[in-house]
């Protein structure tokens, strides 16, 4: 029986239902399945399936229709508008779920996104793209969203799960109508069988800092052994910086201190994600006093960024003001007690653990484990720790007992590590088990440094860029050491920012003098400068037409002056974005006139523009219907899964669309965060996205943001995309880099399609790229001549099996490695190895 139905109501129509076991939690009012099952069959009673038009983008039409084998068809209509079409399931009681995987079939340019809606009415999604139109099995874990709204608002997921929804987005299709078949839908057990692992949130609370010597304050007024000194006679007010990210979903802050001079005043700032808080938390009296501080937004004012009134954990602690207000001007001195953080806490956040890896001599090398807890109980169990070289070969591994103490007191342990003089990687993984409790890992990485300066020749013709971002060093010295090691590394462009603000602080007033030295110090280290014109001087008016005319005459004269030496000029950044707070449709006017004021200044430079945060192809088309001229387009096609095919085939789309033009990537990372990508994945990434945006065809350049971390705090995400660790040490990524940049340095990128379904291959002048994007696999190459020399991607050499020209080598999933020295070509056809081709997001 086929069962059919169409909605174009914004409440949806019901067309199946969903089939679960009747598995109850302790707490009685939610079930606890283990693998339950959506599809089939029917079971009215415990849930239903509805189509939704996604009616609040008014225009898409579609339905939901079950199929005789069980199987749902969810057809979508964009001709007339909309942003997406959707299946839901409205559970009819609660789940608590740790994954949801099903089966689906698409054309390949489809995009599917996974959203649940959580006990507390906030719902929560993230999307993927995969490049074929044959079945596939995805699997989406309950961490690491794209996107939340509604509800608490607040980022944080509280089981159990109300609904699960299914969309299809119309985004990149070249059919605007259509249909995805779904099946096997089923959700998956939280890791752990224990009611804490299952349970919603709940209440805790830790220490935040004690503001002790080492607490890594940064001050405007000094701050010894708690006490902090400020001179009111010379001041009105003084500062300290930091930033500590807080755990979980803070309610309230409590900060305690003694002292200071009765009438002066103290204000809490905080940040999230591109956004910021102030708060005036209260006035001294002198004696000893708590404040009591309510989490943002309310109460609290906007500092800047995102102003939309979400609030994006985790939040950081990024500063304190101590201003004199009514009090005497005189010098005084106040003792920073403690600040304590009341927090919401979800089950697989209760435990986090952090790994370092530190030291000179690789020999001699020591990993540390840092640990907390926010349960109001310790937990005891097992630190196992694990050293592996690059190809994921045991160097050693040890366990020990370990305690973690209750309320978020932090707790080190420590081991000893030697890394071969053979090895030019090594990664320690560190997985505490506890029961009743889930599981905490964290890995850390040793990567030995490169030893050759690189060349300081310029090559405008190479693909391969970074953002170096030399600006944001105003010791010049840091700066030319920064610029070494990009050399070293091959890197032959850098995406550099020329701030209106710096350089015209006043009308007509310009100073050239730093961006001279960033220049200079580039280009001497064999590094190519596109400079991005951005954003306002504090003088203008921004987003007006008069700030257009003010934007474009300082433009012209950049460019005038950097002619010689600048030839590749990006007008803005992510206008598509906060970035630009102005109304959108002016942004094209901008790019309109720019473009005239750069061809003017210099006829030969190439305009670069529209610089969309994604690949934003909506955007896009806006700009080009309103005839924004450009030479080639840059975008930053920011992901939190690459795969591999579809990313080329994203780009070879967009290409298509701005008329053949090329494109530019002049941003796109992964951080490794605390709860991001750990290091060894984020050098994989880097590769990968290298690789298949050259030899997608469609994109000419491509950079990382960034070359450096921007922090020091490994929970925050922006402070960690760097390649190198603040302290310059290098992670994985740059001798990933490296390998790419050195082993592919000359010649005309070519996608080879000789190596079969599963492997890519990516040749350049007289080197060849192999890699297995998503599974395990091994292929059989011939080597015309005895020079062959296989390489990893952190520049080790391979010896893999070998019968005279005749070799076997290993693939690992997402690990290229790099052929030079002979012709090779391909013996049979590939072997794929996979326990489950399951795609995990």
């Amino acid at each position: 029986m086929i069962m059919r139905v169409r909605s174009h109501s914004a409440v949806g129509i019901v067309v199946a239902v969903c089939a679960i076991a009747e598995v109850f939690s302790p707490a009685g009012n939610a079930q606890t399945p283990q693998s339950l099952s959506l599809l089939p069959p029917p079971d009215p009673m415990l849930g239903t399936w509805r189509f939704y038009e996604g009616a609040e983008f008014p225009g898409a039409k579609g339905e939901l229709v079950t199929q005789a084998d069980g199987t749902l068809s969810l057809a979508y209509d964009f001709t007339g508008g909309g942003n997406y079409v959707a299946a839901f399931c409205d559970l009819a009681k609660p789940v608590h779920v740790g994954r949801v995987s099903f089966r689906a079939r698409k054309t390949a340019e489809a995009r599917l996104t996974v959203r649940v809606t959580d006990s507390a009415g906030q719902t929560f999604q993230k999307s993927v793209i995969f490049a074929h139109d044959q079945w596939q099995r995805l699997s989406f874990d309950m961490r690491n969203w794209a996107m939340h709204f509604g509800g608490a608002d607040d980022g944080t997921l509280r089981q159990p799960i109300a609904s699960i929804g299914i969309l299809v987005e119309n985004e990149g299709l070249a059919d605007p109508a259509g249909a995805v078949l779904l099946a096997d839908v089923l959700m998956e057990a939280p890791a752990g069988d224990s009611a804490a692992a299952q349970g919603a949130s709940g209440p805790g609370e830790y220490l935040v800092t004690g503001f002790g010597d080492t607490a890594g304050f940064g001050s405007g007024g000094a701050l010894q052994n708690h006490v902090w000194t400020a001179d009111f006679a010379q001041t009105g007010s003084v500062g300290l910086s930091h930033s500590i990210s807080l755990f979980g979903s803070p309610v309230e802050l409590a900060l305690r201190v003694r002292g200071g001079t009765p009438g002066s005043t103290l204000s809490l700032h905080l940040g999230s994600h591109f956004q910021g808080f102030h708060r005036v938390v209260g006035t001294l009296d002198g004696g000893e006093q708590t404040f009591a501080i309510p989490a943002p937004p309310e109460g609290w004012e906007f500092g800047g960024g995102e102003n939309d009134g979400k609030v994006r954990n985790p939040l950081r602690v990024v500063g304190l003001t101590w201003e004199r207000g009514s009090a005497e001007g005189r010098p005084a001195q106040l003792e920073l007690l403690e600040l304590r953080c009341k927090t919401n806490i979800v089950p697989d956040a209760v435990l986090t653990i952090f790994a370092t890896l530190h030291g000179d001599d690789p020999a001699q090398l020591t990993a540390s484990c840092r640990g907390w807890n926010l349960l109001n109980r310790d937990v005891s169990g097992t630190l196992r720790a694990i050293v592996r070289d690059w190809d994921q070969h045991v160097i050693s591994e040890s366990e020990s007992a370990w305690t973690l103490p209750a309320n978020g007191t932090p707790v080190e342990y420590a081991i000893p590590v030697s890394v071969p003089e053979t090895r030019n990687f090594a990664g320690v993984e560190f997985q505490f088990t506890a029961n009743g409790v889930h599981d905490a890992r964290s890995v850390a990485t040793y990567t030995r440094p490169l030893d050759a300066a690189g060349d300081t020749a310029l090559r405008p013709e190479s693909p391969w860029g970074m953002g170096v971002y030399l600006y944001r060093y105003g010791d010049h010295a840091l700066m030319d050491r920064v610029a070494a090691m990009a050399q070293a590394a091959g890197v032959k462009w850098s995406r550099e920012e020329f701030s209106w603000a710096a350089m015209e602080p006043r009308l007509g007033e310009y100073d050239f003098s730093f961006y001279d030295v960033v220049v200079d110090t580039a280009n001497r280290h064999g590094i190519s400068v596109y400079g991005l014109l951005s954003y306002w001087s504090n003088w203008t008016q921004p987003y007006t037409e008069q700030g257009i005319d003010d934007f474009c005459r300082w433009a012209g004269a950049v460019v005038r002056r950097y002619k010689d030496r600048v030839h590749h000029w990006e007008i803005y950044n992510e206008p598509n974005i906060f970035f630009w707070q102005g109304p959108k449709e002016l942004y094209p006017v901008l790019v309109q006139r720019c473009y005239a004021a750069i061809k003017e200044a210099d006829p030969s430079a190439q305009v670069l523009a529209i610089s969309t945060a994604g690949i934003d192809r909506k955007f896009i088309q806006k700009c080009l219907d309103a005839n924004a001229p450009f030479d080639v387009l840059t975008i930053h096609p920011y992901r939190g899964v690459l795969l591999d095919a579809n990313f080329m085939k994203e780009l070879q789309l967009v290409k298509e669309q701005v008329g053949g033009r090329p494109v530019w990537i002049t941003e796109m990372g992964w951080s490794t965060q605390v709860g991001g990508k750990d290091e060894r994945a984020q050098a994989q990434l880097l590769a990968r996205c290298y690789l298949s945006a050259i030899a997608s065809g469609a994109c000419e350049n491509i950079s990382w943001y960034d070359f450096r971390n921007d922090g020091e705090d490994p929970f925050y995400n922006e402070s960690n995309f760097g390649v190198l660790r603040s302290d310059l040490t290098p992670k994985p990524a740059y001798r990933a880099l490296a390998t790419i940049c050195q082993r592919l340095a000359t010649g005309t990128p070519r996608l080879r399609d000789d190596f079969g379904e599963g492997i890519l291959a990516f040749e350049m002048g007289e080197s060849l790229a192999l890699w297995a994007p998503i599974n395990d696999g091994s292929v059989r190459i011939h080597a015309r001549g005895e020079g062959l020399r296989i390489r990893n991607l952190m520049g080790e050499t391979l010896e893999p099996k070998r019968d005279g020209t005749l070799y076997e080598l290993e693939l690992q999933a997402g690990a290229p490695v790099f052929l030079t020295g002979a012709r090779v070509t391909i013996d049979g056809e590939p072997t794929i190895r996979a326990i489950e081709d399951v795609l995990q997001f």
